[in-house]
């Protein structure tokens, strides 16, 4: 029986490069206006309304990751495994099998989000619940569609094509978010308003998101007659073989769904906890005290969305030596992008607090330098989960992250009411260890691997010299102001770039010559960033 065995090949680090350079230029994009969002509300509104506002934001992307069930790890896990034994048909029925229980369980969230709002509007601490309110009933509306977009994005990427993922999520809709809330502060000062310039562009986002998918997983079908009869030999075709599709997607898919939750609420718990525990002007502060950590993580993101379909590439073919590999450069690049943004945060923390007004300089200095601190651990243990996710380890991802959001809570519990923002800046710190060192003990346990390369220590040492030592030394020159911050970053800059070019080698940045006209070199397959309209298995 005709059946596709491909052979390990190893990682393509050229390819893992362009995606990587893309999903960066994207990432730095979000981080900027995601930054500039908070600087406008800060700036715009009274810390009690800033504060309602991001506590209620932060309560839609917990509901909205609780609703997306985990579908978007479980298709970037099946996806491409589907697609590298050559059945792009098991591929295209396993997002419908993903998406069904996700828009069922989002529109029963936004109609129980609309029930519930006058209560949570009351928690949340504002001196104006009806205005809250109206702000909660908008963002339901809107609620289902982000996961949605999510699940659709996750499917383009299993297909290996980062652009619809930075095209619809980290350029437009942070565009429009930022453009849409700047306008509505010219216009009024409702909190509906606002609201509804944050969560509108989910719809035409979803829609695009449609859209691309289609494409991708109408090129993928064009196969060769006997690929395609394969395929269908070995599902064995009806009904059956979609209920055992589904039965394995979920399977895997249901812990990610828990750990999603766990996730999602270890980011944004806090805010919510702060505005009904302490007050919505320490959410506001904590808001924009941790603000920076997400920049740091779109950062990570760029790396670990071309890293997992590779991963589950080189695992669904047997290849360990390069999943090694693809986790090792995956770690350098992370400690490469996410170290210089944390160090300079904690050397210049003061100076970033007080972009936001005067009513937040000072009192979120030391939220900011105790989890920048948090984040170099976290970014030098290397994409941990991302490696037990894709090797089908979601039970434990799910204990690891369920660990993490028990430590954030209780501490938050015990913390805030006594040291405010600083108490839940200590509760998330402490989280971010606990969930690496379990995933660190995992990995090395049950894999056998570890993020360690040859260019890791080179990655870290070189960070800490030129954005953590120097910083340190032109803040006590120039003094801990705009002036020695800008100072010691474009010489911390100066410096990195030299020794990135010295260490291109060890660090693996030769891969991203892969990006030179005329140089992208490597076999294609619909791992590339646009797939082939054909793809051509052998015979066993």
């Amino acid at each position: 029986m005709p059946r596709v065995s491909p052979a390990p090949e190893g990682p393509n680090l050229g390819r893992l490069a362009r995606g990587g350079a893309l999903n960066l230029a994207g990432a730095v994009s979000a981080g900027v206006l995601g930054l500039a969002l908070v600087f406008i509300v800060a700036h715009a509104y009274d810390p009690a309304t800033a504060g309602a506002f991001f506590a209620a934001t932060s309560l839609f992307l917990i509901i909205g990751a609780a609703a997306g069930l985990g579908t978007d790890t479980g298709l970037l896990r099946w996806v491409p495994r589907h697609l590298a034994l050559g059945d792009p048909a098991a591929a295209r029925r396993t997002v419908p099998i993903a998406l069904v229980p996700v828009a069922a369980l989002a529109v029963t969230a936004a109609v129980t989000l609309a029930v519930l709002a006058p209560w949570l509007a009351d928690r949340l601490g504002s001196g104006e619940p009806e205005q809250v309110t109206v702000m909660l009933w908008v963002l339901a509306a809107f609620l289902p569609l982000a996961p949605l977009q999510d699940a659709l994005l996750a499917a383009t990427r299993g297909h290996g094509a980062m652009r619809p993922t930075v095209a619809i999520e980290k350029v437009f809709r942070q565009f429009a978010q930022v453009g849409g809330v700047f306008a509505v502060t010219l216009i009024t000062d409702r909190p509906a308003a606002l609201a509804l310039a944050w969560a509108l562009p989910y719809l035409p986002g979803m829609m695009a998101a449609a859209f691309w998918y289609r494409r991708l997983a109408g090129q993928a079908s064009c196969i060769s007659d006997d690929v395609a009869a394969a395929a269908a030999a070995s599902a064995g075709g009806g009904r059956i073989a979609v209920r055992a599709q589904a039965a394995e997607f979920w399977r895997f898919t249901s812990p990610r769904a828990l750990a999603g939750i766990c996730q999602q609420a270890l980011q944004r718990a806090d805010i919510v906890l702060l505005a009904a525990l302490s007050s919505p002007r320490d959410a506001a502060l904590y808001t924009a005290a941790t603000r920076f950590i997400v920049i740091g993580q779109l950062g990570t993101q760029a790396v670990q969305n071309v890293m997992q379909p590779a991963v589950s590439r080189h695992l669904a073919l047997s290849d360990r030596a390069g999943t090694q590999k693809v986790f090792a450069v995956a770690t350098v690049w992370t400690v490469l992008l996410t170290w210089p943004v944390h160090l300079t945060i904690a050397v210049g923390a003061s100076v970033y607090m007080s972009l936001f007004g005067s009513g937040y300089a000072g009192a979120g200095t030391a939220p900011t330098v105790i989890l920048a601190l948090a984040m170099l651990l976290a970014t030098a243990a290397g994409p941990l989960d991302v490696l037990l996710l894709m090797a089908g380890r979601s039970g434990l991802s799910l204990v690891n992250s369920a660990t993490a959001l028990a430590v954030n809570i209780g501490l938050n519990l015990l913390l805030i009411d006594r040291h405010g923002a600083t108490g839940a800046a200590i509760a998330w710190a402490a989280a971010i260890v606990t969930r690496n060192l379990l995933g660190m003990i995992q990995v090395r346990r049950i894999l056998a691997m570890g993020p360690r390369g040859a260019g890791q220590a080179m990655a870290a040492s070189s960070a800490l010299l030129c954005f953590g030592i120097l910083a340190l030394a032109t803040r006590e020159i120039f003094g801990a102001n705009a002036t020695g911050m800008t100072i010691g970053l474009i010489s911390g800059m100066a410096g990195y770039g030299a020794l990135l070019w010295f260490g291109r080698e060890r660090l693996a940045l030769t891969a991203f010559t892969a990006l030179l006209p005329g140089r992208r070199g490597g076999r294609p397959t619909v791992f590339d960033d646009d797939p082939p309209r054909r793809v051509h298995a052998r015979k066993a």
